[in-house]
C-alpha cells in the first residue's frame, strides 16, 4: 500500500474549475494524475485508485473555500 506521500508524488497537478447553471455555481477540483485509470489498461490497480480518490477528498477537504465535485482526469502531455 503507497503511503500519502507516494499517492501525493501521483497527483501531477491539481485546478480549480467552475461549473455553471443559471445562478448556480458548483466549483470542482481537478486532479490529474499519472495513474491507469481504466481496467484495461496496463499497470491498473483499482486499489490504488482508490486512494488516490482518498487523497484528492483529503486535498479538498485542506481548501480554505467549499469544493463541490472533485473530478480526476488522466495526464495530458
Amino acid at each position: 500500500m503507497p503511503d500519502n506521500r507516494q499517492l501525493a508524488d501521483h497527483i501531477v497537478r491539481s485546478w480549480f474549475e467552475w461549473e455553471l447553471d443559471g445562478l448556480a455555481r458548483k466549483v470542482i477540483l481537478v486532479v490529474e494524475t499519472d495513474i491507469p485509470m481504466q481496467p484495461d489498461e496496463s499497470g491498473y490497480d483499482a486499489i490504488i485508485l482508490d486512494e488516490l480518490r482518498a487523497a484528492a477528498i483529503a486535498r479538498s477537504r485542506a481548501s480554505p473555500g467549499a469544493i463541490d465535485r472533485i473530478r480526476i482526469v488522466p495526464i495530458r502531455y
